[in-house]
């Protein structure tokens, strides 16, 4: 069976436990030190390799073709400048005319909307006028009836009291 106290113990002890190495005593704590500060030395070094290797690279570039490339570009770009250059005036005379034309259609609708208005105006007029003469029709018309049925009914009553008067009617 194992001990795991004693492992323990000698785990716990690790820290303080020496050792003697080529003549030089040491502890834990001073060999992984002694190894962190070697690994950043290193690390130091290899990342020193890499930027000169990279500087290396960067000196022999032939600048003349980077140059010739770069004034190709310069022409492009100026190519390019004056497109959008006419594009935009382009766009301006587009703006402009999309202006003028919504101000005509605004007038236009302006006029229309004053036609309706009078249009409207004269038919109500109209309206009004033939509501007058029909009233104005209805009420001879009431008027008239009025006086034919009276004599209607007169017309009638005087039959019916000649025949109620009459001595042979019984």
């Amino acid at each position: 069976m194992v001990d795991t106290t004693r492992i323990a113990e000698d785990i716990d002890g690790l820290a303080d436990r020496e050792f003697k190495a080529a003549g030089v005593k040491m502890s834990f704590g001073s060999v992984m030190a002694i190894l962190a500060f070697l690994s950043t030395i290193v690390g130091g070094l290899y990342g020193g390799f890499v930027l000169y290797q990279k500087i290396e690279a960067v000196t022999g570039l032939d600048l003349d073709a980077y140059q010739q490339q770069m004034d190709v570009m310069d022409a492009k770009v100026t190519g390019i400048s004056e497109k959008v250059e006419e594009s935009v005036e382009y766009t301006r005379d587009i703006k402009n005319g999309l202006k003028d034309d919504l101000l005509r259609v605004e007038q236009q609708t302006d006029r229309i909307e004053d036609t309706v208005r009078k249009s409207e105006d004269k038919i109500r007029a109209l309206i009004d006028a033939a509501e007058l003469r029909f009233e104005n029709q209805r009420e001879r018309v009431r008027v008239s009836q009025a006086g034919s049925m009276k004599d209607l009914e007169d017309k009638l009553m005087d039959k019916l009291q000649r025949a109620l008067d009459n001595p042979l009617s019984d």
